[in-house]
């Protein structure tokens, strides 16, 4: 599976690598610019409200002075609101003091949890207090080159540094991960114990484990450093216990340990992939639950919880079909929706460097910041809302498959499939060319403007145009021919033009593999469209 790219997060950050030398702890901790940012806004109902948005993966605690302490969660948090018809005076109005940390307080913080060693199962290492930092960190006893290991179930947040890794655990706990030569996760990844998330640097590991601390507050603000850092109870040979410093232990991260924060579809998946709880024949997860999921962080405008509630249904559907394809990890994506075509404008151009025209776009999907950006998002038009998100989405999941290419009708004609789904209440799934592209490909065939073949193989570039020169024809085709090839159980065909053979053409492989070749495809689709 393709690794997931978050480099729209990635480029908040500028100044160049940090040493992995002393103090790097301090720049773990630290809350950088542009991460959290303010703004008033306004709603449809003309309330306004004072909104939070944090562009990291883990929970920060923000504090202002002579008001409250609030805890910002990953995206979008209102913090108050001003009602349309209120004439309350709010100190938020005014400039005002506050501090931000990075983390939250735990609520239940257990110094027994169990962690697993930063090595292979079945490995031994060792670990002594690391003196170059200030706060106790454990170097652990890795060859230089060797694979680094998670110790625990968690999110990866933003670092200055690509080579540090910072997870983020359930319970509001970190673990900084330093002196790595390379760092093999992203931010916003998950990770589970005992995955290799790096590579040992020539000084071996060193981990600090932390928490903002309670404790450290006097009046809701930080006396001096607010984190507590602490040695955790690890997964041994010998039991599971906090390590003797220098005492050399063996690392056993059995199955248990790993599933053990996991949801339920997490551990379908992982025993899925190991073979299930026997070791024997993998379990095939229950066909309304796919194994796979999607975790979409919402930005800007706020989507309609109703809206939502639609589009979770149609994704459940989607993922099932794309698992039927290969897709087995837990993806995210980033959805920026925005009711002001101007505003949308300036944030491509300003957070991505896009000068994009939307006037006439609904939706723009970024693969390499895997971030969908929908324009024109209007509370009171739900099923345009629904469609675009659905379509936006169907990209990400296509893009996130093992391929080789992914051809430009392809692309456009399962996103358009996906977006045409409904799904009533009781999960079942209804899906159907409108009567308006059935009478607009009906046309094409009868002016002689359609040849399936030559259709199959148009790059990109030329699909684009007849898309815009030719009244859209482009994307209905695309739509009506995927049609055919998904309702009729043709996955097998999707997966090989995916991954075409050297110097195989797409309309090669629907030849050799649909029944009837092209012909039969075109025979296909003039049943659907009620031309023959």
């Amino acid at each position: 599976m393709k690794k997931l790219n978050f480099a729209i997060l990635s480029q908040l950050f500028s100044a160049g690598f940090i040493p992995l030398c002393g103090q790097s702890l301090d720049n773990v901790t630290r809350v950088y610019e542009h991460v959290i940012e303010s703004k008033w806004e306004v709603d449809s109902d003309h309330n306004r409200m004072l909104n939070y948005y944090n562009r990291d993966y883990c929970d920060y605690y923000l504090v202002r002075l002579n008001d409250d302490s609030y805890t910002l969660k990953p995206g979008k948090n209102t913090v108050f609101t001003i009602r349309a018809d209120s004439e309350f005076d709010s100190q938020f109005k005014n400039a005002g003091s506050y501090h931000r940390y990075k983390g939250v307080f735990p609520q239940e913080f257990d110094i027994s949890t169990p962690y697993a060693l930063p090595v292979k199962d079945g490995k031994e290492t060792a670990w002594v207090t690391d003196r170059r930092e200030r706060r106790k960190t454990m170097r652990f006893r890795i060859e230089p080159g060797d694979t680094v290991c998670a110790t625990r179930y968690g999110v990866s947040c933003l670092t200055q540094d690509p080579r540090l890794l910072l997870v983020y655990h359930q319970d509001h706990t970190f673990a900084a991960y330093l002196m790595m030569h390379e760092n093999f996760i992203s931010p916003g990844e998950t990770v589970i114990p005992g995955q290799p998330v790096g590579i040992a640097g020539h000084d071996g590991l060193a981990i600090s484990f932390f928490f903002l601390d309670r404790n450290m507050f006097a009046n809701a603000v930080a006396d001096g450093y607010p984190y507590l850092h602490y040695v955790p109870s690890f997964s041994t040979s010998e039991g599971i216990l906090q390590p003797e410093e220098k005492k050399p232990y063996v690392a056993v991260t059995d199955g248990s340990l790993v599933m053990r924060e996991m949801s339920r579809r997490e551990q379908k998946k992982y025993l899925r992939t190991v073979g299930g709880p026997e070791g024997g024949k993998a379990r095939k997860p229950q066909s309304h639950e796919p194994a796979a999921s999607l975790r979409i962080t919402w930005l800007q405008d706020p989507v309609s919880e109703k809206d939502k509630e639609r589009i979770t249904g149609i994704l459940d559907h989607e993922l099932r079909y794309y698992e039927r394809l290969g897709m087995d990890d837990d993806l995210t994506l980033t959805v920026c929706t925005f009711k002001d075509a101007d505003k949308a404008a300036d944030f491509l151009q300003e957070k991505f460097g896009r000068s994009v025209d939307v006037r006439y776009v609904g939706g723009i999907y970024m693969s390499r910041e895997q971030t969908a950006v929908i324009i024109g998002y209007d509370e009171k038009k739900s099923e345009r809302n629904v469609r675009i998100i659905c379509h936006e989405i169907s990209h990400h999941l296509l893009r996130n498959l093992p391929h080789t290419s992914i051809p430009a009708w392809l692309n456009e004609g399962l996103a358009r499939y996906f977006e045409n789904c409904t799904v009533d209440r009781r999960g079942n799934v209804d899906h159907s060319l409108s009567d308006a592209e059935k009478g607009r490909l009906r046309s094409a065939f009868m002016i002689g403007s359609v040849d399936i073949r030559e259709f199959l193989d148009t790059p990109h570039k030329e699909f684009m145009v007849h898309q815009r020169t030719d009244s859209g024809i482009a994307y209905t085709l695309a739509h009506a021919l995927v049609t055919v090839i998904v309702d009729n159980g043709c996955d097998g065909i999707v997966e090989a033009l995916l991954n075409p053979g050297k110097g195989e053409r797409s309309s090669d492989i629907v030849g050799r593999l649909y029944p009837g070749g092209v012909q039969g495809l075109e025979d296909g689709l003039m049943k659907i469209i009620g031309q023959v």
